[in-house]
């Protein structure tokens, strides 16, 4: 199921930018305009395929609570956010996916180091200062003003 609305994600996005002349700035930003400017059939259906990727995501990752009646858990619709309003996941849910994701690294990290997946961290060494090349004048003379001269 991934794959498959992937694929139909990125195809219909793909024919909506070459349809409209437009770049993916462009198209994002209706994606996210709630006016005139993404009232288009093309872009509520790319909402609806982004909306579907998102529930298959969820459930990928074993989430049937988020991914039960078509992800209505997720909450997609127009919500503020710090670069503006957009057309995403409710703020109760994307607190509830990072949570999740959290938790799932630190598991995941745990079982890597019990497997010994992970190398102790070895001491730093310090390294003694590197010798100047030959012929080349110490370090603090490089960067000395000239000396007027007296005479």
């Amino acid at each position: 199921g991934l794959e498959t609305i992937g694929e139909r994600y990125h195809e219909h996005r793909r024919q909506l930018m070459l349809a409209r002349g437009e770049g993916l700035t462009k198209t994002y930003n209706r994606f996210h305009d709630r006016g005139p400017d993404g009232a288009g059939a093309d872009i509520a259906e790319l909402r609806a395929l982004h909306r579907q990727l998102d529930t298959a995501v969820a459930a990928a990752y074993g989430w049937p609570d988020l991914a039960a009646n078509d992800g209505a858990a997720l909450g997609h619709d127009f919500h503020a956010t710090k670069q503006g309003t957009r057309h995403t996941l409710a703020p109760t849910a994307r607190r509830e996916i990072l949570d999740r994701l959290l938790a799932l690294n630190h598991t995941r990290h745990a079982e890597e180091l019990a497997a010994g997946l992970h190398d102790k961290k070895k001491p730093k060494t310090k390294r003694a200062p590197a010798k100047p090349a030959r012929g080349a004048a110490p370090q603090g003379e490089l960067f000395q003003p000239p000396q007027p001269e007296l005479f």
